[in-house]
C-alpha cells in the first residue's frame, strides 16, 4: 500500500491522511474442499450377497404391519417401533423382520457404487423404493436405531462363503443391546440371489450373532469392528487360520471403542482406523480400496483444516485491518478540523479525544496483529504492508497529541498562532 505522506502544504495546513478502505482487507477466503461420504464406505465394485439358503437356518417371524404413514422416513419408522415395542431387544427384532420381509434385493444395482448420496439418501431410496442394496438395508437399521437411541454402528468389510472370499464389499450393523455388542445383516436375513434374480428367504441366521460366530464368515476391515479380545488378520481370515489369534496379545477392544465413540478429533480418529487396517494387513483390493479411501479422508481433513486455519487468519486480519481503517476516518476528521483551525468552536476536552480516539483504534489494530500466525503465507505481506502503515499513522498521532496538548496549554488568545 502507498500513503500520501502527511505534513504540512505549501499554505501552511496539515495534508489530510489519505484512507483506502479496501486496501488491507482480504475479501478472497479460501474455499473447502468438500468430500461426499456415504457414513465410512468406500467405493466397491459389487456387493457381496449369497446364492443359497441352508436347509436348517431357522425363518424369520412374521413383520409387523407398519401404516403406510409411519414409513415416511427413518425417524418416522423409529417412532413406531418405540411405541409398538416394550424394550431395545424387541426394536431391533421388529425392525429385522420388517427389513428382510419387506425389502428386496436390488440385484440391477448391486453394480452401482455411487446409487447412493449418503447415509440418508441410502435408507430413504431403500424406505421408499423397498428394494435395496447392503448398504441401503444397513443403513436404513443404523438410522432407525440412531433415532431411537440405541447404540448402532455401521460396519464395512467383505464376506466369505463356502470357505472362500467374495470378490466384493459388504455392509452390516453392529449394535449394543443390554450391555453387549452383536451382529446383524438383514441383507443376507433377507433373502438370496440366483441367476442374477433375488429370493425372499428370510431367516435367523444373521440377527444379533455374537461377534466371534459372525467373524466366521464377515470381515470387517476394520479390526476393531470384530469386537473381540484376539482379532484376526486378514491373511488368517482368508487362510481359515483361525487359531493364531489366541496367540497374540489381548487387544482391548472395548478400550479402543470407548475411546473410538467419544473422540472429537476426526483426523486422530480416522489416523487410528488406517493405522489399525494396516496393521491387519493388506491382502485383497477391497482392503486396498477402505485403506485409501480413509487416507483421502484423512488428508482432505487436514487440508480443510488449513483453509480454516487460513480463513480464520483472514477474517482475524481484516478486524485488525478494519480498526486501522477507521483510526483513518477520524484521523481525517481531527485534519479536517485542525486545517479550519479548530473550528466550529469545541471543548478543549473533545478536541483532545478526537485525537485519543484515533490512538485508541491504532492500539487495537495491532493487539490484533500480534496475535495473528505470521507464518500463515495468505497474509504475511499484508501484516508487514499493515504494520508499517500503523507505524507511520501512530507517529503522526504522537505529534497531534503533543500539538493539542501544546493547544490547550496556550492562552485563547495566542491560541490562532499556532496554526
Amino acid at each position: 500500500m502507498k500513503t500520501e505522506k502527511v505534513g504540512w502544504d505549501e499554505r501552511g495546513s496539515c495534508a489530510i491522511f489519505v484512507s483506502f478502505a479496501d486496501i488491507f482487507a482480504i475479501h478472497m477466503r479460501v474455499t473447502f474442499i468438500l468430500l461426499t461420504i456415504i457414513t465410512f464406505f468406500s467405493v466397491s465394485l459389487t456387493y457381496a450377497q449369497p446364492k443359497e439358503r441352508i436347509s436348517t437356518e431357522r425363518p424369520v417371524p412374521p413383520a409387523l404391519v407398519v401404516p403406510e404413514a409411519d414409513l415416511v422416513t427413518p425417524a418416522t419408522l423409529s417412532h413406531y417401533l418405540s411405541v409398538h415395542t416394550t424394550s431395545r431387544k424387541e426394536f431391533v427384532r421388529q425392525l429385522y423382520n420388517w427389513l428382510v420381509w419387506n425389502v428386496g434385493y436390488d440385484v440391477p444395482n448391486m453394480y452401482s457404487p455411487d446409487y447412493y448420496k449418503d447415509t440418508l439418501d441410502a435408507a430413504q431410496k431403500t424406505l421408499k423404493t423397498r428394494i435395496g442394496v447392503c448398504q441401503g438395508y444397513a443403513n436404513l437399521y443404523y438410522l432407525v436405531c440412531k433415532e431411537a437411541g440405541i447404540p448402532v454402528h455401521l460396519v464395512s468389510g467383505y464376506t466369505k462363503t463356502y470357505g472362500r472370499i467374495d470378490n466384493a464389499s459388504h455392509a452390516w450393523i453392529a449394535v449394543k443391546i443390554d450391555s453387549a455388542w452383536y451382529m446383524t445383516d438383514p441383507t443376507w436375513g433377507a433373502g438370496v440371489v440366483n441367476n442374477n434374480k433375488f429370493v425372499r428367504k428370510p431367516v435367523d441366521s444373521y440377527f444379533l450373532v455374537a461377534p466371534s460366530a459372525f467373524v466366521a464368515t464377515h470381515m470387517p476391515f476394520d479390526p476393531l469392528w470384530q469386537l473381540m479380545e484376539h482379532p484376526y488378520r486378514h491373511d488368517e481370515f482368508r487362510d481359515n487360520n483361525l487359531k493364531a489369534a489366541a496367540e497374540r496379545p489381548v487387544f482391548h477392544y472395548k478400550d479402543s471403542l470407548a475411546a473410538y465413540e467419544t473422540m472429537k478429533d476426526d483426523l486422530l480418529k480416522y489416523q487410528l482406523v488406517i493405522n489399525r487396517i494396516e496393521g491387519g494387513g493388506v491382502t485383497n483390493q477391497l482392503i486396498s480400496h477402505e485403506l485409501v479411501y480413509y487416507k483421502h479422508l484423512v488428508k482432505f481433513i487436514a487440508e480443510n483444516r488449513q483453509i480454516a486455519a487460513a480463513n480464520r487468519a483472514i477474517d482475524d486480519f481484516n478486524r485488525s485491518s478494519n480498526q486501522y481503517n477507521r483510526a483513518v476516518n477520524l484521523f481525517n476528521e481531527y485534519v479536517h478540523f485542525k486545517n479550519n483551525h479548530f473550528k466550529p468552536l469545541k471543548p478543549d476536552s473533545e478536541i483532545r479525544e478526537m485525537v485519543a480516539a484515533v490512538g485508541r483504534k491504532l492500539a487495537e489494530s495491532r493487539k490484533g496483529l500480534a496475535g495473528l500466525n505470521r507464518n500463515e503465507g495468505v497474509i504475511r505481506g499484508n501484516i508487514s504492508e499493515l504494520e508499517e502503515s500503523l507505524r507511520v499513522l501512530e507517529k503522526r498521532v504522537s505529534e497531534e497529541q503533543a500539538f493539542v496538548d501544546k493547544y490547550i496549554r496556550t492562552g485563547k488568545m495566542l491560541r490562532k498562532s499556532l496554526f
